[in-house]
């Protein structure tokens, strides 16, 4: 998905994490809920959307209604979101939503303004970007966290959450890669605040 003159920013966008929405009680393994979510920003609320979920103990569908207003015309959305887990090595299940664009197994997805359904990061071109990625100094953290993920084989996570343990390689291992990648992830959000502290005056 692309548009002409669009360029997407990961700022501009909601941010829907099956994470949260777990440990909200939106999400219920099992059962069938239904209500409301907010997002808020200064302490404001800036957008609500309904919804609805059905959830066997592995699987299950979330059902998201809002309204989409392109070009300022108000349509209404219903936006319906596969849900798969997956079973941990220690017990109980991590839990996964599908991109309704491209399927593919994600913790977050994001709603941007040119775009009707709620969609995995990799679904948009041009690929949406953190305003800290437009500073030097969080682009070489960005090529560092990246170098981690491809010396342990981990194609499938992006630098949204952590890194993903490869079957073979043993949990102290992988626990010094990730504690590595956490670090790095403090120090991208540090320049992300200072960028931020500039932008308003701050600095």
């Amino acid at each position: 998905m692309s548009g002409c003159g669009w360029r997407p920013h990961i700022e501009s966008a909601l941010c829907l994490s099956v994470g949260s929405l777990f440990k909200a009680g939106a999400l219920l393994a099992g059962a069938t809920t239904s209500g409301s979510w907010q997002w808020s920003r200064d302490g404001k609320q800036v957008a609500s959307i309904g919804y609805s979920a059905s959830l066997t103990a592995e699987s299950g569908d979330l059902r998201l209604s809002y309204t989409w207003k392109p070009d300022g015309k108000p349509q209404d959305v219903t936006c319906t979101i596969r849900l798969s887990s997956l079973p941990l090595q220690y017990g109980g299940r991590r839990w996964y939503m599908h991109c309704p664009y491209t399927q593919r197994r994600v913790l977050k997805l994001y709603k941007f303004g040119a775009i009707e359904q709620f969609c995995s990061r990799t679904a948009i071109r041009p690929r949406p970007t953190y305003a800290s990625q437009r500073t030097s100094g969080s682009d070489r953290i960005m090529a560092q966290r990246w170098a981690i993920r491809r010396k342990i084989g981990d194609t499938f996570s992006d630098l949204f959450g952590e890194p993903y343990k490869p079957k073979w390689m043993r949990w102290r291992t992988f626990e010094r890669y990730a504690e590595r990648d956490a670090e790095l992830a403090e120090r991208e959000s540090g320049y992300l605040l200072r960028l931020i502290g500039r932008l308003q005056g701050y600095e």
